[in-house]
């Protein structure tokens, strides 16, 4: 079985436009790809509202998706990949060069888990392998340059969002199923390029 970590903001978590609530299980996009790829793949999400790439959130310091990272692989681990979509809300802190700063960091630090984390056990049972995911945004294409710029960079693949969903216009961040679908069977093609 191989084990996938989706490691991301409220749009993983599920959060359901204008309402703040979370969709069921079986509606997010993680849940999506779960019933996309089958019984051969373990998904374990990993979402936290407003969370972002390396930057603080003073009212809430759990929101540093770097700071936080390890607690994450260690639960997960072994692992065969990691899913990383975050970068909305690195907007309330920097600006798009500094969302790529941060992703480029928080990418980094999953490539090199094995080292950065050791413990009893390794985080990745062979060579580390990360999927980049540009986030959808009410500007299309917001942050596909970035990304694409970090994941060449890193010679790693990525996957841009936003061709295949978009935010709702009901609070023009959040998706909807519709849109949940869509990203989740899109990356769960990408996810058996990469495994298979």
């Amino acid at each position: 079985m191989k084990s996938v970590l989706c490691y991301g903001d409220s749009n993983t978590w599920g959060c359901v436009p204008g309402v703040l609530s979370r969709h069921p299980a079986h509606v997010r996009w993680t849940g999506v790809m779960a019933d996309a790829l089958g019984e051969e793949y373990h998904i374990i999400e990993d979402g936290i509202n407003g969370r972002t790439t390396v930057w603080d959130d003073p009212a809430n310091q759990c929101r540093n998706g770097l700071a936080c990272l390890g607690y994450s692989l260690y639960r997960a681990k072994p692992l065969d990949l990691v899913v990383l979509m975050l970068g909305t809300n690195d907007m309330h802190y920097t600006d798009a060069q500094g969302y790529s700063e941060g992703l480029r960091m928080l990418a980094k630090r999953i490539l090199e888990a094995n080292e950065k984390f050791p413990g009893t056990s390794k985080v990745f049972l062979e060579q580390p392998k990360l999927l980049l995911v540009s986030p959808i945004s009410a500007i299309k294409d917001r942050f596909a340059p970035y990304t694409q710029k970090v994941a060449e960079e890193l010679g790693v693949p990525w996957l841009n969002a936003a061709d295949f969903a978009e935010p709702s216009p009901a609070d023009g961040c959040h998706m909807d199923e519709k849109n949940h679908k869509a990203l989740g069977l899109a990356i769960a093609q990408k996810v058996k390029e990469i495994l298979e």
